[in-house]
């Protein structure tokens, strides 16, 4: 397994258990912020939502504008614009999550909490995603990507493809996204904002962590910052070929959200064995495994390339993001008219 980076460990542990006690005391997920805003019109999560991209992408930002880490050279940058598969599996991952009844974050929540229908989506999410990066499903994937994906002459920011100073697109999407909560503000929101400001945050810490104070002279890596869907593929290949991988930030961080979400339903009582109900039990397999290949073909989920992706300003992130939240409200709108 090599030798263990104390930084990434350590600090993929300490993210990760923040960030899961945050999204299980608040019940943050896209698929209820969606489903609230267009069913309800409660729309306390999605200024949540708001307030940790601020948050990210203001300090992403300043650190790649203070040249304190690399962000450019994060796999969310890179030359190749893979829009088709990343929309494709945004949307997949959208409908996958209402038919599971959570994203990937909040499955894994829920399965900390005792839900075994959160497991079963769990189980088929890791299972799907590790086909979809290093099985049977990995050719399909490729051949996608291959046929469709536009190489470019600079990174997958916005602001090279635009040809503007990487600043502008930063202030102008902070300020658009600051109106929108002015004008759209819910006193009721308050702590959800208040947990979201820290999501952003920690989104933050995530890339000083991988990009300087893990940094090793001798072994130079690309930064990276919190994500679910990889990670959670890397378990699901530990379940298909017994191999097990290195200890990485990724893998720490979700080792630290479920860790953090079990002790912490315990030490209040919140946890609480429930079995799936018979009719939803198939839905908990595909909305499991649709969310695992819309993951891996999004290269990340809402927190991956929602939160951490969209930090970087790339304009593959938007994309993929946009497809999940199209997916989202599309397969709500269905339930919503089926029921």
């Amino acid at each position: 397994m090599g030798e263990l980076n104390l930084w990434l460990v350590g600090g993929g542990l300490t993210v990760g258990a923040i960030f899961g006690v945050l999204v299980q005391y608040h019940r943050l997920c896209l698929v209820a912020a969606t489903g609230n805003l267009l069913l309800i019109k409660d729309n306390r999560q999605v200024l949540a939502f708001m307030a940790a991209l601020i948050v990210a992408i203001t300090g992403t930002q300043l650190l790649e504008f203070t040249e304190t880490v690399a962000i450019a050279d994060s796999a969310y940058r890179n030359s190749q614009l893979d829009w088709f598969g990343a929309s494709l599996g945004g949307l997949i991952f959208g409908i996958g999550g209402v038919m599971a009844g959570g994203c990937a974050t909040r499955t894994l929540v829920r399965s900390a909490e005792g839900s075994l229908h959160a497991v079963i989506a769990l189980l088929f999410f890791m299972l799907f995603a590790a086909s979809a990066q290093f099985g049977f499903l990995e050719k399909i994937r490729l051949g996608i990507t291959q046929s469709t994906a536009i190489n470019l002459t600079g990174d997958a920011s916005i602001a090279t493809i635009l040809g503007l100073p990487q600043w502008i697109p930063a202030v102008v999407i902070v300020i658009i996204m600051a109106a929108y909560m002015i004008k759209n503000w819910n006193p009721a929101a308050k702590w959800m904002v208040i947990a979201g400001a820290a999501i952003g945050a920690l989104v933050v810490s995530g890339w000083y962590i991988t990009g300087v104070l893990a940094q090793d002279d001798f072994n130079p890596t690309k930064p990276s910052a919190i994500t679910v869907s990889g990670p959670l593929a890397r378990f699901g290949y530990i379940l298909i070929s017994s191999k097990i991988p290195a200890l990485s930030f990724a893998i720490s961080f979700v080792i630290g959200i479920t860790v953090a979400v079990l002790l912490f339903t315990l030490a209040t009582g919140r946890f609480k064995l429930e079995p799936p109900k018979k009719e939803a039990f198939k839905f908990a397999i595909l909305g499991g495994s649709l969310m695992g290949i819309g993951g891996i073909m999004a290269y990340g989920c809402n927190v991956g390339q929602g939160l951490s992706g969209i930090s970087t300003l790339s304009f593959e992130s938007m994309l993929a993001f946009a497809g999940m939240f199209a997916g989202t409200a599309l397969s709500v709108k269905w339930m919503e008219k089926n029921s």
